[in-house]
């Protein structure tokens, strides 16, 4: 073996990157491009490419793109959740609604391709569908969990009991936040606190106002 070969392929075992890395950059890169291109248009050789591996080693770690889209949209959901409905212990329900709703666009700023990935319109795929619609529920789940800890034990609003108030806030809050960082995506010389007052005062209105009537009843 020649001395150029030999310091070629000890060059590059020397730059082998370890399996977690690889596995990263493909993550990485793999939001990248479902974000752009949607789950229909995206391809593994694509993500490979940005990634810096061979399609040959993308395939070592997911066994198909389904199953990629799938760890991604997990993944990146339960971050949302962990970030955006943090349950602070002391704070009033005012201070729990604005800080969960600063820390959701907060998350949309920093994270523009994942939010952008998560929320494209859900796949034609049957399997990654109903795993949209599971995330979205249990998304739904937290914050009505969030709105009941914030809640504490107030009394039915009109036959409403609190658990299905809840229930409701937190489906409108979805749609609500949904919404306008759709809206705001494409808008982003709107700076990021005028759109957090914004919705928060939206949201505060209802909450506080639902508040009020069950502490008069």
């Amino acid at each position: 073996m020649s001395q150029q070969l030999t310091e070629l392929v000890f060059g590059m075992a020397r730059k082998r990157i370890p399996a977690g890395e690889r596995r990263i950059r493909i993550l990485d890169a793999a939001v990248e491009v479902f974000a752009e291109s949607g789950y229909a248009g995206a391809k593994m050789q694509d993500i490979a490419a940005r990634a810096g591996v061979v399609p040959s080693v993308l395939y070592d770690h997911f066994g198909s793109k389904r199953e990629l889209h799938v760890t991604l949209l997990e993944l990146h959901a339960q971050q949302l959740r962990e970030r955006s409905l943090r349950r602070l212990e002391g704070a009033s329900v005012e201070e729990l609604v604005r800080a969960s709703v600063a820390t959701y666009f907060e998350f949309v700023e920093d994270d523009p391709f994942i939010w952008r990935f998560l929320h494209r319109d859900p796949p034609a795929d049957p399997e990654i569908a109903d795993v949209c619609r599971e995330i979205a529920d249990l998304g739904t789940e937290h914050i009505a969990g969030l709105i009941r800890f914030g809640a504490g034990d107030v009394k039915p609003v009109k036959g409403i009991t609190l658990d299905e108030a809840a229930w409701i806030l937190a489906r409108a809050t979805q749609s609500a936040t949904h919404g306008v960082a759709t809206w705001w995506y494409e808008n982003r010389d709107v700076p990021r606190e005028r759109v957090v007052e914004l919705v928060f005062m939206l949201l505060w209105q209802g909450f506080d106002g639902m508040l009020k009537q069950a502490s008069a009843g």
